[in-house]
């Protein structure tokens, strides 16, 4: 997709309507791949999808650098409707079935976390930002912070950092759960990294193909991609 961005004119779609539609779409697409919507009433899928749109909200648009009361308050948000203690994890954990690796113990959380924050800001800040969220994921994956929560987090995360850096955020289905759980496992930020442009180039088209319905315009009109990605994600 090389063309000049098209537009037909619908007065009915706004700039900021497709900026919501969109983050809805993605939402509902995200919550799909984070939880087993199956065994959810309708009641707690529309609570579970507006803790999941706050946070993503809060993560985008109220944190500009990452800290130790962000992800507390992330925590909270998605564990709302759970039994989870507040905060940033107290007790032991597993990783889960598919992980071989241990999480740190919780008193060495606070330090891990800030290192993390540290190394993401001043360290990795001027490598290719697919390596750099690759590296940021598994490592907060392999401290896991919370009791619970902690892929979810770790992937809106991801999408919030991805978002404000105006490329497309990614989908990670449940479908890719023992590739990605290879990667956190063996800590293969290269293989994982590649995933993610991979993705997220996917997402483009699916995000300039969604722009295209909206404008009530035929599948086969071309748009310039980064000029899509620039409305929809709000790229000053």
């Amino acid at each position: 997709m090389s063309e000049e961005l098209i537009i037909n004119e619908n007065p009915q779609i706004t700039d900021q309507s497709i900026v919501e539609r969109y983050t809805n779409f993605f939402v509902e697409r995200f919550v799909y791949s984070v939880a087993e919507l199956e065994d959810l009433n309708p009641e707690q899928r529309t609570h579970l999808m507006l803790n999941i749109l706050e946070a993503l909200s809060y993560l985008i648009c109220d944190t500009d650098y990452l800290n130790l009361g962000n992800i507390k308050t992330v925590g909270n948000i998605i564990n709302e409707s759970y039994e989870v203690p507040k905060g940033l994890r107290r007790i032991g954990v597993t990783a889960g079935t598919k992980a071989t690796f241990d999480p740190i113990a919780p008193n060495q959380i606070p330090n891990a976390l800030n290192m993390l924050f540290y190394q993401y800001y001043h360290t990795w800040n001027e490598i290719d930002p697919f390596l750099r969220e690759a590296m940021f994921n598994i490592k907060y994956m392999r401290i896991h912070p919370l009791e619970d929560g902690n892929k979810r987090s770790a992937k809106l995360i991801l999408t919030a950092n991805l978002w404000k850096e105006g490329l497309a955020p990614v989908i990670i289905t449940k479908e890719d759960t023992d590739e990605y759980y290879d990667f956190i496992n063996s800590q293969d930020y290269d293989s994982f990294a590649e995933f993610l442009k991979q993705r997220s180039n996917i997402e483009t088209n699916t995000m300039c193909g969604f722009y295209k319905s909206l404008k009530g315009m035929s599948l086969t009109e071309s748009v310039k991609d980064e000029d899509v990605k620039k409305l929809v994600l709000k790229i000053k």
